[in-house]
């Protein structure tokens, strides 16, 4: 999805647009799992998304156990707040919980944010609106 454009119609909630095993290893046996969902907010009722939320959730086995040891969740947020179909603002959130000591308790997390709004537009020599 190009993060100066907001496309699609507006949904009722999250679409699964990727999810699959993943073998994070190399050793051709999953290990791991990839969800992406988009949600297209239609705040002004006038048909076209206001609002995308692109969230991609990474499972991880990393004991062999079977179990779930850690989770990354990133999220971008896409906000056209002038109506003219571009994206005026763009967060990204990456969140990383880690089991450490298979308690099943996550023991580690972390938090990055990134703010992308007023950057410049890749190729437009100019500052996003």
């Amino acid at each position: 999805m190009a993060t100066d454009e907001l496309r699609g119609t507006p949904t009722d909630g999250p679409e699964v647009i990727e999810d699959h095993d993943v073998d994070l290893t190399g050793d051709g046996i999953p290990d791991g799992h990839v969800t992406i969902e988009v949600e297209r907010i239609d705040i002004d009722g006038d048909g076209t998304p206001d609002i995308v939320v692109l969230t991609e959730t990474t499972t991880v086995d990393m004991t062999g156990d079977g179990s779930i040891d850690g989770t990354e969740i990133t999220e971008a947020v896409m906000m056209d707040l002038d109506g003219d179909g571009t994206a005026d603002s763009i967060t990204i959130t990456r969140t990383t919980l880690v089991d450490v000591d298979g308690d099943g308790i996550p023991d580690v997390a972390e938090v990055e944010e990134i703010d992308l709004s007023g950057f410049p537009e890749p190729g437009s020599g100019r500052a996003a609106d």
